[in-house]
């Protein structure tokens, strides 16, 4: 169980004001609570979840900065993928227990 951020570095696409900058994808290989929960801490908005695929919220500095003084731990886009699936709008966000189903439910409906 553990929060994890990918590293990448945005260069000459996307907007603007992304652009150079280091960013990460922040997710949970647990759940969602333990997601929003750490997500808090960084001040990060519910409604600014991504749920298009994996659950996750996009960061920028200073956040991905202060997200690892909090102790994420740092793995490869490839590896969150595979370790955060589960938390998924598709199929396999059917693994999720019950009551998080409906919350990543709502989410996508919401956003959708």
């Amino acid at each position: 169980m553990a929060i994890l951020l990918d590293e990448f570095f945005n260069g000459d696409r996307g907007p603007r004001r992304f652009r150079h900058r280091r960013c990460g994808h922040l997710t949970s290989d647990h759940s969602l609570a333990e997601l929003f929960d750490f997500a808090a801490e960084l001040r990060l908005k519910r409604e600014w979840v991504q749920a298009k695929s994996i659950v996750h919220y996009d960061l920028t500095d200073p956040e991905y900065e202060f997200a690892v003084t909090l102790g994420v731990e740092i793995v490869t886009s490839r590896e969150l993928v595979e370790r955060a699936i589960r938390l998924t709008a598709r199929p396999f966000g059917r693994l999720l227990p019950p009551d998080e189903q409906a919350v990543l439910a709502a989410l996508v409906t919401k956003r959708w």
